[in-house]
């Protein structure tokens, strides 16, 4: 009878564990429940810096700021994007332009959705935020150190992250994107310099697209 009820207990917990696996599913990368805050900071010698803290596993607050500045600005993630992302340092960097301004790549480690966010020190300017981002933490999604690349239903934009410029191309119809499922459209780039190369799924089929840049 002991024998008997340690094997029942032993199936019933192979079946739970099999059961979560499948539930779970392919995540975009580890899910590993952290408790610290991600910080990033510059080189300038007024110490600017991005935080992003973590509650529950979940990224909480977004915090930036530099010691000339009398208040830090800070945001909600969830709240600000609209659903809470797993972050893992695998997947999330930032390049802080002197006391400018700095820009926080990360994909969600749930879905893999890749976000942007050009946050500048300056009160009196806005958040740029891009929840449609192609970052190159996906294999598949090719980009320079030096640029970002996000899209929307229609077009591909890249910008230049030291100067601000900007390029961008047409995919000359508009797609029904879900960009936690952004491979289901898009299912690669090739960014550089001097060309934007996309892939496209149209009719299951991969339909190429370039265009000669200059940047």
């Amino acid at each position: 009878m002991k024998n008997l009820i340690v094997l029942l207990i032993t199936g019933i917990t192979l079946v739970n564990c099999t059961n979560n696996s499948s539930d779970t599913g392919k995540v975009f990368c580890d899910t590993t429940c952290k408790s610290d805050s991600f910080t990033f900071t510059g080189t300038h010698r007024l110490k600017p810096f991005v935080s992003i803290s973590v509650n529950n596993c979940v990224a909480d607050s977004l915090v930036w700021s530099h010691d000339a500045l009398l208040n830090q600005q800070q945001v909600e993630m969830t709240s600000f994007l609209v659903k809470e992302v797993r972050l893992h340092e695998s997947a999330i960097k930032c390049f802080i332009k002197d006391t400018s301004y700095a820009w926080l790549s990360f994909n969600d480690c749930i879905t893999g959705r890749g976000y942007l966010m050009k946050l500048p020190f300056s009160k009196s300017e806005s958040i740029n935020k891009m929840s449609s981002a192609l970052n190159s933490f996906d294999k598949k999604f090719v980009v320079p150190d030096d640029l970002r690349a996000y899209a929307d239903y229609s077009t591909i934009y890249i910008v230049d992250i030291n100067t601000g410029s900007k390029e961008q191309m047409s995919f000359k119809e508009e797609f029904d994107i879900n960009f936690d499922r952004v491979h289901e459209v898009i299912d690669s780039v090739n960014i550089s310099r001097n060309r934007i190369y996309v892939e496209l799924i149209k009719d299951g089929k991969k339909t190429p697209m370039e265009k000669t840049i200059s940047l």
